[in-house]
């Protein structure tokens, strides 16, 4: 059972929409456009696996996400529903979909493609890890390492949600770092020889990002020919977070 938060009045004939974050992400990078489209859908978010205040469990393959997803919303009564997902949630969202199209009425996915990634935050993981939490004193020390592999500001207050402080003064992360580690290479991948899923779909990509590209746009419209691609001009990895308003106006046009 996957930690939740559920947002406006779900109804036996209301279609909730279901929201999955990225990688060292949580349900709480979506409270802002959850709380603000709530009055429109009734909105379940989860912390996925090692993420958040969900369970610490081994493995980190897509199959052992999406049998997390189905079990909670099972748990939840919840058998037909809307679904968005950000990065490695996008791509767990496209499983989900292409293994159940009879559950997943429409799909949105956020910056993110079918498609094996280089392993591009290795060096982060590798920063993250290597931070002496017994002995830091502030947060401030934890961005200053940050920064030497992570440039914005912004994505490192992001990644920063992570560590918490314990009772007694000391840090830890948040995540299962050490599992999120290991099986890095599975997220970066996407499994093959899924059917298509046919149903409408909407990908809302950063323009500053290079995460939806040519190349993988292609792979996303041999998976999902019902694809449609919206750019916003000014957003990178975090549209949903970085263009609040941009980013809730296509969702609410396409849900519509």
């Amino acid at each position: 059972m996957l930690n939740y938060r559920s947002y406006g009045e779900l109804t036996e004939r209301s279609t909730p929409l279901v929201v999955l974050h990225g990688l060292l992400g949580s349900l709480d990078n979506w409270h802002t456009f959850a709380t603000r489209y709530a009055n429109t859908q009734p909105i379940i978010a989860l912390d996925m696996r090692n993420h958040g205040q969900s369970p610490h469990e081994v493995g980190m393959s897509y199959q052992l996400m999406v049998d997390d997803i189905l079990a909670t919303l099972q748990a939840l009564n919840i058998e037909y529903f809307d679904l968005i997902g950000h990065s490695m949630g996008g791509k767990a969202g496209m499983v989900l979909a292409t293994q159940n199209p009879n559950l997943v009425k429409r799909l949105i996915v956020v910056d993110i493609a079918p498609y094996t990634y280089p392993p591009r935050l290795q060096p982060l993981l590798h920063t993250m890890n290597a931070l002496p939490l017994p002995s830091l004193k502030s947060r401030k020390e934890a961005d200053d390492a940050l920064s030497e592999v992570v440039s914005s500001a912004f994505e490192r207050g992001f990644l920063l949600k992570n560590l918490t402080r314990q009772q007694d003064g000391s840090f830890k992360w948040l995540c299962n770092l050490p599992e999120i580690t290991r099986n890095y290479l599975k997220i970066t991948g996407f499994p093959a020889l899924i059917p298509q899923y046919t149903a409408p779909v909407l990908t809302i990509a950063g323009r500053q990002s290079d995460y939806v590209t040519e190349d993988t746009w292609a792979a996303m419209q041999t998976l999902l020919p019902q694809a449609r691609l919206d750019y916003i001009e000014t957003a990178g990895h975090l549209p949903h977070v970085q263009t609040p308003d941009l980013f809730e106006q296509l969702v609410r046009e396409f849900l519509n």
